[in-house]
């Protein structure tokens, strides 16, 4: 099985990487519910999504995470102290306080300029991300770190920049 999910995730990345100019190091954007998620599982986050995604991999967070993660007190501390050791990303939300799903949708905008790879447990998070295209998902299941296929949108855009640059070939050859 892990053979199958390693192909698969060689397969995703490639196809950001061609499609979405995504380039290693990945830019790993980790929440509050990753973190809580990996502790319990006991998934080493730097080591394992590094050999997941097959690279080196720049893990951060925002002070938003961070701040929600300590407003929820003793239930997510040990979330908390892992991700004060990653790099904090500047999400311009300083000094009026976003809860961390809308933090990280800010965090990717509208087209993902930064090639953030995002990391949550939160599924109403994924939802909505699915809905902007290059964003590659990752997520805990059983201990276990899937990255998920391309949503629609995505394949349905790199299909029309495909199609483009078939079309704009062929014309010039004709020409």
């Amino acid at each position: 099985m892990k053979v199958k999910r390693l192909k698969h995730s060689k397969r995703v990345l490639s196809f950001y990487e061609k499609n979405f100019s995504f380039r290693k190091p990945y830019n790993v954007l980790v929440d509050g519910t990753f973190c809580q998620a990996a502790l319990k599982g006991k998934v080493d986050i730097l080591l394992q999504v590094g050999k997941y995604l097959g690279g080196e991999i720049n893990v951060a967070t925002t002070h938003c995470v961070l701040r929600e993660c300590f407003q929820l007190g003793p239930t997510l501390s040990g979330a908390h102290k892992i991700l004060k050791k990653f790099k904090r990303h500047k999400c311009g939300h300083e000094n009026a306080a976003l809860d961390a799903a809308s933090c990280m949708s800010a965090m990717v905008g509208g087209g993902n300029v930064e090639h953030y790879i995002i990391a949550t447990q939160d599924t109403e998070l994924r939802k909505q991300l699915r809905a902007i295209t290059g964003i590659p998902l990752l997520y805990l299941s059983a201990c276990t770190l899937f990255l998920e296929s391309p949503s629609y949108e995505s394949r349905d855009i790199a299909r029309r920049v495909s199609s483009n640059r078939t079309y704009s070939l062929t014309t010039r050859r004709k020409l």
